[in-house]
């Protein structure tokens, strides 16, 4: 009893230096549990831009709107070095993150120091701040968002200096580092009301260094000359067009005011609320936030009233733009401009445990008590969230699709391979170039001139492009086309059609199934198998891709012209022909050929398109064949069947 009395009322301090390395390593390291260490595979709207970053600072790249040329260029010597000593790109860009990521924790903790609160409410707010949500996945992927806190708290920091003293040099800082945040991140000019409001007693000063407060100022935006100095340099990542005047000005000037939408109806602003609300609990309990604006309304603590006031201010002028930030979804950009809420939030919680301390220390040593154990469960509770960002690799299915691609071609023409802009096309060009993935593919986005580049080179597409990008867009921009399959999920997309005359007779060796171990014939070869709806199939190939799956490659042949709509029927059968549903081990029917995209009605007579099917094996099935086919619905709801191909299992 008596160690438990002295222990209560023993002084509880710890040193500024203590504070800093304590919640310096606390932070990384929770940053580096997490981390990212592949290509960027989560839809997540907090790594939106990822991989796109993981692309450009490796090869000193400029990336989206505004450009962020500070950040690219530091980024781009940061992973350039860590390349040198066996770190992956996509590793290097995520500890980028987390470097700022702590920095911006220990920013917090000197701009808390500036107000006069103590080491340990500092300490512990700092790390509720690495702890929230939205900061700990920033700090461990490549964004932008961890930088951008850390110019904000250094300019604050000035702020407040600049505010209490009057100092020359403070000012100075103030500009300086003012312009930098401001031309990185624009959302900080809703900071500059409390900047002003606090520098206003020294307004004559301000006056008479007016001309080297503004030089000062102009340094930030001046490094936007890294944008055209890159794309004039002939750098292979460069978004948009910074080496022409027109898109570098936009660049430099674009503000996203078009993601500024306010709602006009009380049911949309009430969506918008609930939303905000959820992404803010997402963060931090509700509790924690509430406390935090209690901490900057309450009298006695350290900091002025007037720097109080300012932080309760900005809060609440990030909070209507938190609801008026959208894009018809929750996006990057909606969780970006809340973070200040949070930051603020934690200067607010530890002003109050500051007076808490000082007024009645029993409680405040109480609220030190909770405050440490709020640490430990954001760090469980906000954990898995995190990983379920961070751990996401499912760019990899569409990098195992494109290693599929037959190397060379029968013609000997080269092959391109088309992805849409995002998740997919930096997955492919990061796997390209940083994990010798597909050497002999050219990758391009949507965005290229496509009649050019399918005079002299085969036009691939992943299947799901023509969900964006159907059928139709392609046929504004080519005109007629065709459609065949070259892989798994793997379209390629023709002008010319292979065809073949349909009356001459095809060689019986053409239908065979193929065995995974030895590669070679293991069934009796077909002649042409005629399904009696017009289409024959050509020819059939049947592999083991591993031990749960089986790869069956058809090429049908049209026999005629002015075909029927036909749907296809794959069947993989423990008895054949079936007896019954119960002999059906898997199905892969398709409404239509190729991924369902390429109707039979389009075929003409004699061409030629081959499908791909990849059938899983139920590990307590027993496969015998898998047998083709087709079908189509008839009038009266019932279904008319082609013959089937059974081809034996190898």
């Amino acid at each position: 009893m008596h160690t438990v009395q002295t222990f209560w009322k023993k002084e509880w301090r710890i040193s500024w230096q203590t504070a800093v390395i304590t919640v310096g390593l606390l932070s990384f390291i929770s940053f580096l549990t997490t981390l990212q260490v592949h290509i960027n595979g989560s839809p997540h709207p907090f790594a939106t831009d990822v991989g796109e970053i993981q692309n450009a600072l490796p090869r000193w790249g400029t990336i989206h709107y505004n450009g962020y040329p500070l950040y690219t260029f530091i980024g781009s010597i940061f992973v350039t070095v860590l390349r040198l000593i066996g770190i992956s790109p996509a590793m290097g860009a995520s500890l980028y993150s987390a470097m700022w990521g702590t920095i911006s924790t220990l920013l917090l903790i000197l701009l808390m120091k500036s107000l006069g609160i103590h080491p340990l409410p500092a300490a512990l707010t700092a790390l509720m701040y690495a702890l929230s949500t939205s900061i700990w996945v920033d700090a461990s992927i490549a964004e932008v968002h961890t930088m951008s806190m850390v110019l904000s708290f250094i300019t604050l920091y000035y702020a407040v200096q600049f505010g209490r003293f009057g100092q020359k040099r403070d000012l100075y800082w103030l500009a300086f580092w003012g312009g930098m945040v401001l031309a990185h991140q624009r959302a900080f000019a809703l900071f500059l009301p409390v900047i002003l409001f606090w520098a206003w007693p020294h307004w004559r000063l301000i006056l008479r260094k007016f001309f080297p407060v503004l030089g000062l100022g102009l340094i930030g935006p001046l490094t936007y000359l890294y944008l055209p100095l890159r794309a004039w340099m002939g750098a292979d990542w460069t978004y948009s067009s910074p080496g022409t005047w027109q898109g570098f000005w936009a660049l430099v000037f674009y503000t996203r005011s078009d993601l500024v939408i306010v709602p006009d109806t009380a049911a949309l602003w009430l969506e918008r609320i609930q939303g905000i609300a959820t992404l803010l609990s997402n963060d931090w309990p509700w509790i924690l936030m509430v406390l935090g604006i209690v901490g900057l309304l309450l009298p006695g603590s350290p900091a002025r009233p007037q720097e109080r006031l300012g932080l309760f201010v900005t809060c609440l002028l990030h909070l209507p733009v938190s609801f008026i930030v959208w894009e018809g979804r929750v996006s990057d950009a909606l969780l970006a401009v809340k973070l200040p809420i949070i930051a603020i939030s934690a200067i607010g919680l530890a002003l109050l445990l500051e007076v808490l301390w000082q007024k009645r220390p029993l409680w405040g040593k109480l609220a030190v008590v909770c405050s440490l154990a709020i640490v430990v469960w954001l760090f469980f509770s906000n954990r898995p969230l995190v990983l379920a960002v961070t751990q996401d690799d499912s760019t990899v299915a569409t990098i195992t699709l494109a290693e599929q691609i037959p190397p060379t071609t029968a013609d000997g023409r080269p092959q391109t391979l088309m992805a849409l802009w995002g998740h997919d096309y930096w997955a492919l060009e990061y796997a390209q170039a940083y994990e010798g993935k597909f050497p002999d593919l050219t990758l391009v986005d949507h965005d290229n001139d496509f009649a050019d580049i399918i005079q002299t080179d085969h036009l691939l597409t992943l299947s799901k492009t023509f969900y964006l990008r159907p059928v139709a867009w392609w046929e504004d921009i080519l005109g007629p086309i065709s459609l065949t399959s070259v892989a798994p999920e793997i379209v390629e997309i023709q002008v010319k059609p292979q065809v073949i005359d349909a009356s001459q007779p095809v060689s019986t060796e053409s239908i065979q199934t193929v065995s995974l171990h030895s590669r070679q014939s293991v069934s009796p070869k077909h002649a042409l198998f005629d399904l009696g709806n017009g289409i024959a199939i050509q020819n059939a190939e049947l592999v083991w891709v591993d031990e749960d799956t089986l790869h069956l490659t058809i090429a049908w042949q049209a026999m005629q012209d002015n075909l029927s709509d036909y749907s296809i029927a794959v069947h993989l059968v423990a008895q054949d022909p079936p007896t019954g549903p119960q002999d059906i081990l898997t199905q892969a029917d398709r409404n239509h050929p190729v991924y369902g995209w390429y109707p039979t009605s389009l075929w003409q007579a004699g061409e030629v398109v081959t499908d791909h099917f990849l059938l899983d094996v139920p590990a307590d099935g027993k496969p015998m064949a898998v047998r083709v086919g087709m079908y189509q619905a008839l009038a009266d709801g019932s279904f008319e069947n082609s013959e089937w191909l059974s081809l034996p299992v190898p």
